[in-house]
């Protein structure tokens, strides 16, 4: 054999080595959603939507041998389609679109576990929870801590992680849950699996949220860098957009505590995206990450799902009733994260205990996170205001020392400002991550808010039960407790003005202000 020749065939073998290795290799591709909230039908942007999620999960799947599909929490509270049927339709979803585990959000506790716990008896997806112990509740037996898949030889492992009940649940619709630290549950499981189970490679599904938790609510950040043997996170909770492909993306690669990469995902809300990771499963190792939107492409694949559509049929007929029954007029369009959504709320609360308690009021406060949907320019119709304010809360009113008062403002500062009345002014500065801020100064009517003096405060319930961390509230004399809620009081509200003949609108400027 001469030289040429035998540089030739080496050649050719290492090609023909390559080209086998490639054939041959197998991947794993996780899909993955999260945060959903009942977006069943696309969203005001054309976004999203079940049955178009249902096109693309079924493309790929038909193009992979591998597909392990999976829910981070928070697939309901968001539209009429919760507010109707109470998780019916998205947990019968999990199962229609094959699911192969999900965990709960602190959202699927909204109406009580009792509520839940009766869809979740019909579902057949793995529910999962590792740090969770619900021993005499209505959700005792329905969980498993994790589930172990094959692939190609390969053994899987999902995870369950949920968040701490405290500041996020209300204490009524959580009676009996007893939680054990996220991260510390997270790498034990994992190690067990490894060690015991003899599991390949460990997907912890979490509901914590990225990064900015509280020390006793570690978040995935923290799993990571607490963590030796989780090998990727699929994560909830916060709605972070975890992009790679966008430049000023939050870092979808994290330090373990071995300083070992290890890749965390999360695509947004509603079911705009679905993430999309692709494992090799011969080295284990991570071959790519990116999110495919979900948006009106996948339109012309949805027909042939007609028992899907016979399913969904007689809950959509119930949801357009309301959506298609307008009950007044916005001047303009109000993103629900905007200061003219923010202040034409904390200006209703204030208004509505006002005329319901009979009461001289000094202020309201609420959160901005119940506000769940936009407000359009032009019509809005019942369902849309029922989707706003989906929450069974209810406005109570507070007396309040200025101290506490300003206790329970630095809480909202630390997370960026939230909503209050026409008659409060705040300046504030920020401590630091899940840090109370400092108040530089606040007032009432042009007056600074007195440590010392007594205020009525008009807020939800659930702030004065301590929700979203407002701990200042929890000690504080309740005055009035309205017996409806609110989004019932808001609908009266709403339609009120539209008999005057106005629009709704609102003035866009902040009434908690940051300096830096």
């Amino acid at each position: 054999m001469n030289r040429k020749f035998r540089i030739w065939a080496v050649g050719a073998a290492l090609a023909i080595g390559a080209f086998c290795y490639y054939a041959l290799a197998e991947r794993l591709v996780i899909l993955s959603t999260n945060d959903t909230h009942s977006q069943i039908e696309p969203d005001a942007a054309n976004e999203g939507g079940i049955m178009r999620r249902r096109a693309l999960i079924d493309s790929i799947r038909a193009a992979e041998r591998n597909v392990l599909l999976l829910d981070a929490g928070d697939a309901v509270q968001g539209t009429v389609y919760f507010n109707m049927f109470r998780g019916e339709v998205e947990t019968a979803m999990l199962d229609s679109l094959g699911y192969d585990a999900c965990i709960m959000g602190n959202h699927e506790f909204d109406n009580g576990m009792d509520v839940i716990s009766r869809f979740y008896r019909k579902m057949r997806t793995p529910l999962l929870s590792a740090n969770y112990r619900l021993t005499g509740t209505p959700l005792e037996g329905l969980t498993r801590p994790y589930v172990i898949k094959q692939y190609a030889g390969r053994r899987i492992a999902v995870v369950g992680i949920n968040l701490l009940p405290e500041g996020m649940i209300a204490p009524e619709n959580s009676v009996g849950v007893q939680y054990a630290d996220a991260a510390e549950i997270a790498d034990l499981t994992a190690c067990y699996l490894k060690r015991v189970e003899h599991v390949d490679f460990v997907i912890a599904l979490t509901h914590v949220g990225y990064s900015g938790g509280r020390d006793n609510n570690p978040t995935d950040n923290m799993i990571v860098q607490r963590s030796h043997y989780i090998d990727m996170v699929v994560g909830g909770h916060s709605h972070t957009t975890i992009n790679p492909a966008k430049a000023k993306s939050v870092p979808h690669l994290l330090k373990n505590a071995d300083g070992r990469n290890v890749l965390v995902t999360q695509t947004g809300s509603r079911g705009r995206s679905l993430g999309y990771t692709a494992i090799d499963l011969d080295r284990l190792t991570v071959e790519c990450y990116k999110l495919l939107p979900v948006d009106s492409r996948y339109d012309g694949r949805t027909s042939r799902y007609t028992a899907l559509q016979a399913f969904l049929a007689p809950y959509k007929t119930k949801v357009d009733s309301l959506m298609n029954h307008t009950v007044c007029h916005t001047a303009e369009a109000m993103p629900n994260s905007s200061m003219q959504a923010w202040n034409l709320v904390g200006d209703a609360a204030f208004d509505i205990a006002a005329e319901f308690s009979s009461m001289k009021i000094d202020m309201a406060i609420m959160n901005a996170g119940g506000i769940r949907q936009s407000f359009p320019k032009g019509a809005v119709s019942e369902g849309l205001i029922n989707s706003m304010f989906p929450f069974r809360n209810s406005i109570v009113v507070l007396e309040m020392t200025g101290q506490q008062l300003l206790d329970a403002l630095a809480v909202m500062g630390g997370r960026g400002g939230d909503i209050v009345s026409r008659q409060a002014r705040v300046e504030y500065a920020r401590q630091g991550t899940a840090k109370p801020a400092k108040i530089l100064r606040a007032t009432l009517n042009g007056k600074d808010i007195n440590p010392a003096k007594c205020y009525r405060v008009a807020t939800l319930d659930y702030l004065a039960g301590g929700g979203d961390y407002m701990e200042p509230m929890t000690s504080c004399k309740r005055l009035y407790s309205d017996s409806k809620q609110f989004g019932e009081r808001m609908l009266h509200y709403v339609k009120a003005i539209d008999a005057r003949g106005k629009k709704l609108k609102a003035s866009g400027k902040p009434r908690m202000i940051e300096k830096k």
